[in-house]
């Protein structure tokens, strides 16, 4: 085997190594009014449909990451007579560095959550709170 072809088999085991990450992501119902939370969370390949969470309860999931970094999980939210809300749960360009465990935290305002890169410890996590798409 010539030293081209060594170097792309080995180029593509990197990157196939690198690029599937298992991604643990959770939903919290967090609403400061108490209400029960409706939401879809779907990616192109897969509809994790419709769930209904009472306050403080989860929706989980897991998936691995694309090798050519396009993942995304979008979810709709709603609860009460308020409009339909989206947000990007998991965007694989903004998230790939975080940690894989994702906990989002759904509040009124916007969800939240506790970031932090794969090599520090959990007591390094910050909060961050987004905006509504």
């Amino acid at each position: 085997m010539s030293l081209f072809v060594k170097s792309i088999v080995l180029l593509s085991m990197f990157t196939l190594a690198w690029g599937n990450v298992e991604v643990h992501m959770t939903i919290e119902n967090g609403l400061e009014g108490k209400e029960d939370l409706n939401i879809h969370c779907k990616s192109k390949d897969n509809d994790l449909g419709q769930h209904l969470l009472h306050i403080n309860q989860i929706f989980q999931w897991r998936f691995g990451t694309s090798v050519f970094g396009k993942t995304l999980f979008s979810c709709s939210f709603q609860w009460g007579n308020a409009a339909l809300l989206h947000f990007d749960a998991y965007d694989q360009n903004r998230d790939i560095q975080l940690s894989a465990d994702c906990h989002w935290y759904i509040h009124k305002d916007g969800p939240c959550r506790y970031e932090r890169y794969y090599n520090e410890p959990p007591s390094k996590a910050v909060r961050k709170c987004y905006k509504w798409n």
